[in-house]
């Protein structure tokens, strides 16, 4: 079994009685997005790395320091002896947030130089992988039109990244006197905001959350909307039935009420839901006499209570 960056690391430093220093010096990027930057030091040598979660970023700076301390002299075993190249940057979905060894997104700055320049847009396939669990290695193809790079990594976003730095370098050195407008810092801001704006509207479609911090009180209903509806209680026949009085109440309170009908041992339950409320009021019973009679029996006390405060 291949041993791990860090368990080859910390057998070297052994040797001369010391252990390697690890550090998680920053975190970027919105929670689905985050980033992690880890920092090494070891024999007077300080490197450091970034990748999408904490143990693939300490492992990466300790693969980097594995390399930094080959081309100092230190016997480091193989493969970790071999001469660290560019990392390429680890990015989230948006591929909008850079991170590795690098400050770029390739995948982002080829993205946005196909559609400044009218070109086709970027396809990445995966063209295989191999290695054991711990250490698996994945091949990955990019292509732009009849342009094609292949590439690998430890991952198959960084083999994607590299795939895309080589296509992009390749077309700003073919094209770059019709590129030369191309400004990186603002192709980068500009993937940078559409991933946002993708990611504010993620949050904007996402379930219902209720607040928990809330006293079932305070969930539903303002003060203007508790006046109105004790007015309609009030206002309401005392032989109505509980329907009807739902019905009356809920009108009052600009809600509706919903149906359904719900299978159970003993038979079907009855359910009415009041919407829109939030979190959802739904109340049930075997009957829908019996159900009507809950929601108004709660919607009474809750109005009582906000009443009185």
């Amino acid at each position: 079994m291949m041993k791990t960056p860090i368990t080859v690391l910390q057998e070297l430093m052994v040797k001369f009685s010391q252990s390697p220093n690890y550090e998680c010096v920053a975190q970027s990027g919105p929670q689905h997005l985050a980033v992690f930057e880890y920092r090494c030091a070891a024999r007077g040598h300080v490197v450091s790395a970034k990748a999408r979660s904490k143990k693939e970023a300490k492992q990466e700076a300790a693969r980097l320091m594995l390399a930094r301390l080959a081309a100092a002299g230190l016997d480091v075993p193989a493969p970790y002896a071999a001469p660290c190249s560019p990392c390429p940057p680890v990015v989230g979905d948006g591929d909008a947030v850079a991170a590795g060894c690098g400050a770029k997104s390739y995948k982002a700055l080829l993205k946005e130089l196909c559609q400044e320049y009218n070109l086709p847009g970027p396809e990445y396939t995966l063209e295989g992988d191999t290695g054991p669990a711990h250490a698996r290695c994945f091949t990955a193809r990019g292509a732009v039109g009849a342009h094609a790079r292949i590439a690998s990594a430890t991952t198959k976003k960084a083999a994607q990244q590299l795939a895309a730095q080589q296509l992009y370098q390749y077309l700003r050195e073919n094209l770059a006197r019709l590129t030369e407008d191309f400004v990186e810092e603002d192709a980068l801001a500009r993937a940078h905001e559409r991933a946002m704006e993708r990611y504010v509207e993620a949050r904007a479609n996402a379930p219902h959350r209720p607040d928990l911090a809330q006293r079932v009180a305070d969930y539903h209903l303002e003060e203007e909307q508790v006046n109105l509806g004790a007015d309609a209680l009030e206002a309401a026949s005392p032989h109505a039935e509980p329907e009807t009085e739902l019905q009356v109440v809920a009108g009052a309170l600009g809600l509706r009420d919903e149906w359904h009908s719900l299978p159970a041992e003993g038979g079907p339950l009855t359910l009415v839901r009041l919407v829109p409320t939030s979190p959802p009021l739904v109340f049930c019973a075997r009957t829908r006499e019996g159900a009507a009679a809950e929601a108004v029996s709660y919607l009474r006390l809750t109005m009582k209570f906000r009443g009185q405060k």
